[in-house]
């Protein structure tokens, strides 16, 4: 079965293999890698600049260092005011990048930065009607808990704490389900032109089809990219266990640990993407003969070699 161009034969499902998926993954995070690289550049000297702002706000008088309340107040605002940028700008746009190098077409990242803000608005929608779908529930359910909690005329200890982990478990639970349902929401947008409503009906429609398999193969590749992550810190791990043992508490130590961790951080960003496209692909085969106005060398209506096949 091929991963784009044909269907899965009736009654089969059409995910690859898992072993079959983690070759494919690798191999299109390795080939995005050239493409993508100003996109990688940006985000490295983002997430440099991120890392060196930590490890210089971080209190080495302590073992494991601790962070104030203003450098995680202003580290969370960092973040969020980058999120939809970084969004638009960085993440999104790997995806069509991706795409076309599973189609077999020599589309450039501004070519797919370009196609992302074609499709801007209705992903803007789509991103803020996820967003209520992921927030919205917990945020009930913990107004609920509170409400009940200030009306109870006292509030033992042990309640609270009861309360507390009442409200964790089900809303961490719930999260963990509405993301996977709405994984392929932005695929969907962004790639197959799909409205922002439209986009979560049909991600909840293919994720619920191959739930099992889309969350065993999501928790392997999310493991090795874990496993690759630890690995790649080691040095930078091992830079901040000899300067505490040695009670060096030099900036050195700390921008160069930033410098690796960004290094690390920025490589394994496009096997994550490509952890999604792959099975985004899988499940949602890519359509033949539609031109694409950024692509050359092929003719117009002809589908594009692809160079991942699931055996």
């Amino acid at each position: 079965m091929v991963l784009q161009g044909t269907a899965a034969p009736a009654g089969r499902s059409s995910l690859p293999p898992i072993d079959t998926y983690l070759r494919a993954v690798i191999a299109l995070g390795f080939a995005s890698l050239r493409r993508g690289l100003p996109a990688l550049g940006f985000l490295y000297f983002y997430r440099l600049g991120m890392g060196l702002y930590l490890a210089l706000s971080r209190d080495s008088s302590t073992p494991f260092g601790v962070y104030d309340e203003r450098t995680l107040v202003l580290t969370a605002a960092m973040y969020i005011v980058a999120y939809l940028p970084m969004l638009v700008l960085i993440t999104t746009p790997f995806l069509p990048l991706q795409d076309s190098i599973l189609r077999g077409e020599p589309r450039s990242f501004g070519a797919a930065v370009r196609l992302v803000l074609e499709r801007l608005v209705p992903l803007v929608i789509s991103v803020i009607t996820q967003a209520v779908l992921v927030v919205g529930p917990p945020a009930l359910f913990f107004t609920g808990a509170a409400l009940l909690l200030g009306a109870l005329p006292s509030k033992p200890e042990e309640l609270v704490r009861l309360l507390v982990l009442a409200s964790l478990a089900p809303s961490f639970l719930y999260l963990i389900v509405i993301l996977l349902f709405l994984l392929f929401t932005i695929p969907l947008v962004v790639l197959d032109g799909r409205g922002p409503f439209a986009g979560i009906r049909q991600s909840f429609g293919i994720v619920g089809r191959h739930f099992g398999g889309i969350l065993g193969r999501l928790l392997v590749a999310l493991l090795l990219l874990v496993i690759a992550g630890v690995a790649g810190s080691l040095p930078a791990g091992i830079l901040d266990a000899v300067s505490a043992a040695a009670s060096v508490d030099h900036p050195a130590f700390k921008i160069a640990g930033a410098i690796w961790e960004a290094a690390v951080s920025a490589f394994l960003f496009p096997f994550s993407v490509a952890a999604l496209m792959v099975l985004y692909r899988a499940a949602v085969p890519a359509r033949t003969g539609v031109a694409d106005p950024d692509a050359s060398g092929e003719p117009e209506g002809r589908p594009a070699a692809n160079p991942y096949r699931f055996e």
